[in-house]
């Protein structure tokens, strides 16, 4: 991209995402396959002040990674797994080195009830990860944390209790909680349109505002700190669009490289670097221009800081350059007839209609429309809505167990069921006079009656070094299809094949590999319960 510099201050006319995205290359195989290599399994302990119980901790580290730099330490809630397996955030972290850990369920979600014994025990595990891949730096390394929404807290509190240790926060959708103490990088992000209790918002003003952004100000105000801020124009509280974690993914390789020194410490930022971008409360209102934060004075040193001019642009092309006076539209899930579906009290549609074919696991129809009118439980009952004429109404995953490939819409069970929530959305772009729209809601996987059935998961057994393909086979005493996900190890499934991929450079077999069977039965005449998840572990190099 050619840049023009008018003395210290650029004004950006841009408009789209793909402008601050080139120093991250396309993502490599090693970081599109979404594979987790290891797991170790523990007890919580009770540390959330709940009955005890067990969580999972997954590692992933670049095949090609000689030694682990850094770590991105999360939790599950929502948008944790989607995160973690985005080709995007792994192919930054397969640049820098970083290794990922997700844990599922999470010890606990904020990491408040017990703070020092959460942390000590999540050490502990990253120790047992370390010693168990061949890369006992993982036990040491420093971090970054991750939190959507309610773990965007775990994600402060563990900074807090570790700033020697932490490189940056990543806080998506989470609001503004700035740690109270220390002064590392972080980026934020609340949602322009959070979904949560829309009955109760105020739909004659909902969207003229951005609160988090009034927040950041103000916190910066108070006190300096390399804060990044962002929002995606018309987005909300479950918005993953690939343009906001290609963001993320710069970002993380932004902070790898400003923060992280040769020998493995962290080096400071300064007051004096980096860049600021001047976007003001209520709302972005462009053009927003960028500025080097050491010719910033008054209250643009207030302003959302980043690393450099490149991830300011990055920025300013998810503000979409500041073109947010545009009026409300409401994309919505219907029901089957095309008639809008009823919001839940919690203010998304619960569950999301769905029409499911005769195998079981391939949906058929899923209805999307506008709200011409809000609907009779929201406060503003009956008020008239417009909306765009042109564009498409599409369909996306937001988490759990529901798959879009070429265009087909699939259950797939996998590493997060059943615990992962599972989430939906329809979204529309929006046109010049309407802003973009997005609503989740939730899909709810059916529970069949009728027969009962099993499976039988031929052994596979250890394999050699070197080995490529597995073939798969496994079998229901009901005569329907199985279906395989991976759990744990270098391996993915195609089909009814699993493919063995690389291990990190420096592991050391044998390697286990987990695959589960599953089978979710079917309705109509002669229905068919689900079967018990079937587990097989086998050994890489034994």
């Amino acid at each position: 991209m050619k840049r023009t510099l008018i003395c210290l201050t650029l004004t950006l006319l841009l408009v789209g995402s793909t402008i601050a995205l080139a120093a991250l290359p396309v993502p490599r195989a090693e970081a599109r396959n979404g594979e987790f290599q290891f797991s170790v399994t523990f007890d919580n302990r009770g540390v959330d002040g709940k009955p005890a119980h067990a969580s999972t901790a997954y590692l992933w580290i670049p095949p090609s990674a000689k030694k682990v730099r850094g770590l991105i330490v999360t939790q599950q809630n929502v948008g944790e797994q989607r995160f973690t397996e985005n080709a995007a955030v792994r192919e930054a972290c397969a640049k820098n080195d970083l290794a990922i850990v997700w844990c599922h369920p999470a010890i606990d979600i904020r990491f408040e009830h017990e703070r020092d014994e959460a942390v000590a025990l999540l050490e502990e595990v990253l120790a047992q990860l370390g010693k168990l891949s061949g890369y006992p730096e993982i036990a040491t390394a420093p971090w970054i944390t991750f939190g959507h929404s309610t773990t965007a807290t775990f994600a402060r509190t563990l900074a807090e209790s570790r700033p020697a240790r932490t490189i940056a926060i990543l806080s998506a959708k989470g609001g503004i909680m700035l740690p109270v103490t220390g002064s590392y990088p972080g980026v934020y992000s609340g949602g322009h349109f959070p979904e949560w209790r829309q009955p109760t918002h105020d739909w004659t003003k909902q969207g003229q505002s951005l609160p988090n952004l009034m927040k950041i100000r103000e916190e910066l105000r108070a006190r300096w700190r390399p804060v990044s801020y962002v929002e995606e124009f018309g987005g909300g509280h479950f918005d993953y669009t690939p343009r906001y974690l290609e963001f993320l993914a710069l970002y993380i390789d932004k902070a790898l490289a400003a923060r992280l020194n040769a020998d493995g410490t962290l080096r400071e930022i300064r007051d004096d670097e980096g860049f600021v971008v001047d976007v003001r409360p209520p709302l972005p209102t462009g053009p927003l221009t960028i500025t080097p934060l050491a010719s910033a004075t008054g209250e643009l040193r207030n302003a959302p800081w980043f690393f450099d001019r490149e991830l300011a642009e990055a920025a300013v092309a998810l503000w979409d350059n500041g073109e947010w006076s545009r009026k409300n539209q409401i994309v919505a899930f219907a029901n089957l007839d095309g008639t809008p579906a009823a919001f839940a009290k919690s203010g998304i549609v619960d569950p999301v209609p769905y029409e499911l074919a005769a195998d079981g696991v391939t949906i058929t129809r899923i209805e999307t429309t506008f709200l011409d009118r809000l609907p009779d439980n929201f406060t503003q009952a009956g008020m008239r809505l417009t909306h765009a004429t042109t564009g498409e109404r599409t369909i996306e995953a937001v988490s759990g167990i529901l798959a879009f490939r070429d265009g087909v819409k699939r259950i797939e069970l996998n590493r997060g069921y059943p615990d992962t929530p599972n989430f939906i959305a329809v979204r529309h772009p929006g046109d010049a006079e309407h802003r973009p729209s997005l609503q989740p809601g939730r899909f709810v996987p059916p529970a069949f009656k009728g027969q009962a059935q099993h499976i039988v998961f031929e052994s596979i057994g250890d394999l050699a070094p070197g080995a490529k393909t597995v073939p798969l086979r496994a079998s229901s005493d009901a005569g329907l299809k199985v279906y395989f996900f991976v759990k744990h190890g270098p391996a993915k499934v195609v089909g009814d094949t699993l493919e063995i991929l690389a291990l990190p450079s420096r592991t050391r077999g044998p390697v286990p590999v987990t695959v589960v069977a599953w089978q979710l039965g079917r309705g109509g005449e002669a229905p068919v319960q689900a079967a018990p998840l079937v587990e097989q572990t086998f050994w890489i190099g034994r």
